[in-house]
């Protein structure tokens, strides 16, 4: 029987404690990453647990179009469940190992290089997925894969000058994802309606504009990273 006066939660998972400077305030991910620590889950392995997500969203977005259109709706909605999952796993092992007090002596190759890989796996599955329809949609895949991978790097160039690390521009990881989601749930509905070409142009779409809006975040980070180079 818990204790009333116990401020810990019910189920005796002890909360993360908070970094300093950072507000204290109630998060589900909190609770979540403390329960997970309970567990005996790690950041690296967090990180790498994101790339099998990655890997099956790639896949659903393989076959959504080869399989029967019932099917194909269940693999769009379950790659942007995977999707989401991918985003939650990176935000997890962040807790994990800043306010776990986690971090390990590789934590910056496992926070960086898992995605990577992810990003590469997630839109070469749609562009692999749309080219017996449309002969260049593997071209595009790769196009948004390496320019995702650029927009990282550029970053982490920054950090390597000795600068701040510069994460603005349109096209985020985070944004990718929300874009890749929002494609992939629009795209069940329109399969399920039997809008089949509908469905290929906005998978389509979904890849230029991760691909446009990647070149354009790398365009503005390197901007700003010359900029602050000069300015010393």
């Amino acid at each position: 029987m818990s204790d009333p006066h116990d401020p810990r939660p019910s189920d005796d998972v002890a909360p993360l404690p908070s970094t300093p400077g950072e507000p204290a305030r109630p998060d589900w991910r909190i609770r979540l990453a403390a329960r997970l620590r309970s567990r005996g889950a790690t950041p690296n392995g967090i990180s790498l647990f994101a790339i099998g997500l990655a890997a099956l969203a790639g896949l659903s977005f393989f076959f959504a179009l080869r399989d029967p259109p019932l099917a194909g709706v269940v693999l769009l909605v379950f790659a942007a469940v995977c999707l989401q999952g991918r985003m939650l796993c990176n935000r997890l092992d962040g807790l994990l190992a800043r306010r776990g007090g986690m971090v390990g002596k590789a934590g910056e190759v496992y926070s960086d290089a898992p995605d990577r890989l992810a990003d590469t796996l997630i839109f070469l599955g749609v562009g692999y997925g749309l080219a017996p329809w449309l002969s260049w949609a593997s071209d595009l895949g790769w196009a948004a894969s390496l320019l995702s991978v650029g927009t990282a790097y550029v970053r982490v160039l920054g950090l390597a000058c000795g600068l701040r690390e510069h994460a603005q521009g349109p096209m985020s990881r985070r944004m990718r994802m929300i874009a890749m989601s929002l494609a992939a749930l629009l795209s069940a509905i329109g399969l399920a309606l039997g809008w089949t070409q509908w469905v290929e142009a906005l998978l389509a779409a979904a890849l230029a504009a991760v691909a446009l809006g990647a070149a354009v975040t790398i365009g503005l980070r390197l901007r700003s990273i010359v900029r602050e180079l000069e300015a010393r």
